[in-house]
């Protein structure tokens, strides 16, 4: 039984920090330009000189499913909100160092503003959106 307590705590910390690792690698692109060179012609003609919110999400991920619905309302509201499947469009979420979805990626000015990874409620995307369109 001890061992079981023992291999549980590992999997635990092991769970943690890959979450960690995952959090840490995505805010090291906060400031840096787009890279257009690695996405696709198509979400590059989207996002070019514009303010822009790539929302990469996945048809089969729970936390997806719940953020998805705010994405698209804040989509009907603000400009250029892209919602990109990230499991059929793998080369762009790559490009961006998604290793997770939901995932949103604000953009402007050509550099990436902020990442934001897992789901979010209204309120704080909203307070996001307002920093990005101000």
């Amino acid at each position: 039984m001890e061992i079981f307590y023992i291999i549980a705590g590992l999997l635990i910390i092991l769970f943690f920090f890959a979450q960690f690792r995952m959090y840490r690698k995505s805010k090291r692109t906060v400031g840096t330009p787009v890279p257009y060179e690695k996405i696709s012609d198509k979400l590059q003609s989207l996002i070019e000189n514009e303010k822009s919110i790539i929302y990469f999400y996945s048809p089969n991920c729970h936390a997806c499913k719940q953020q998805t619905p705010v994405m698209e309302e804040l989509g009907e509201e603000v400009q250029n909100v892209i919602m990109i499947d990230a499991s059929q469009n793998m080369k762009d979420a790559m490009a961006f160092g998604v290793m997770g979805t939901p995932s949103t990626i604000f953009i402007r000015d050509n550099k990436i503003q902020d990442v934001m990874i897992g789901f979010r409620g209204e309120a704080s995307l909203r307070k996001k959106v307002d920093l990005l369109y101000t």
